[in-house]
């Protein structure tokens, strides 16, 4: 039989084997895959990931509303083949939000100056609604830069946004700036284990900002939702077109009278998505981009 003595050094011993245990099952704090950016856009500072190597960037631009998250599923993906940078539009999710102009002219403007400071070579723009718009607008204003466009449901062609933009008034517009500042829990603003950020930006909501929700407003009064319909015919570069064919926000029904405006184009169409393929079908989307940038041909 073991001697008091013999037990008692157990006892001597035994706390610091708990701590080692302790330490050992304690889950490990991992880093985050990417880290955020806070990268000038002429006049603002908008919330940035970079990711990837190559000659050949992919510059991601989200839709009405939402954020750079939406590309959250396939970003990863394209950055095992090419860079990647995926950014918060002015006015929206984590980047500044200035009193100021929100036209297709003016954000169209942010875009080309963030491009030409921060994106060197040739870049393939993808824009998804809202950001179809401006991906298209950048093709057309910067052909020296714009190597290929893929497109998915863009605006600019039909009013879109389900018909909410058909008409548009100051106390609409400011009645929609409530509504998504009220579903900002609904949707992702932050996401510390895929996007580390500074706290002071990872403690931020939309919730109850009354910035977000004036430059909300002032995009749906001063953002032209079909103000290429004129100019879709002019784009010269390789076009992914991709479209869920349930879309109701921005129906696939124009997608043929869109497409043929093209001189140079693809189109794929998903029957069962809506408007965000890229969330409901990203290994889907992604495979159709990754498959085109590899070789921008045309179809017709």
């Amino acid at each position: 039989m073991p001697s008091p003595l013999r037990f008692s050094r157990w006892w001597l011993i035994t706390p610091a084997l708990l701590l080692l245990i302790v330490f050992i099952d304690r889950p490990r704090q991992t880093q985050p895959l990417h880290q955020a950016e806070w990268l000038a856009a002429d006049d603002v500072r908008v919330r940035t990931v970079r990711a990837g190597s190559g000659d050949t960037t992919l510059f991601l631009l989200h839709g009405f509303g939402e954020s750079l998250f939406t590309w959250r599923s396939v970003l990863d993906r394209f950055a095992q083949h090419h860079r990647v940078v995926a950014i918060d539009l002015p006015g929206f999710a984590g980047s500044d939000k200035p009193d100021t102009s929100y036209s297709l002219e003016a954000m169209t403007g942010r875009l080309t100056a963030f491009m030409d400071q921060w994106i060197g070579g040739p870049i393939v723009v993808v824009g998804h609604s809202m950001g179809g718009e401006l991906a298209a607008a950048l093709a057309l204003d910067r052909p020296d830069r714009i190597a290929a466009a893929v497109l998915i449901a863009p605006a600019g062609w039909s009013v879109g946004l389900g018909g909410i933009a058909d008409t548009m008034y100051p106390d609409k517009a400011a009645a929609i700036g409530w509504y998504l500042s009220s579903r900002a829990f609904l949707l992702p603003e932050h996401d510390l284990e895929w996007l580390g950020e500074p706290d002071s930006a990872a403690g931020y909501t939309l919730m109850g900002d009354p910035a977000y929700r004036r430059a909300t407003a002032r995009v749906l009064q001063e953002f032209d939702f079909r103000g290429l319909r004129e100019r879709f015919a002019a784009i010269r570069q390789p076009v992914l077109l991709l479209w869920g064919g349930l879309d109701p926000v921005i129906p696939f029904a124009i997608a043929d009278s869109l497409a043929s405006q093209l001189s140079c184009r693809q189109l794929v169409v998903f029957p069962n998505a809506l408007h965000r393929p890229q969330l409901e079908i990203p290994d889907t989307v992604a495979s159709e981009i990754l498959r085109f940038v590899g070789n921008p041909r045309c179809s017709y």
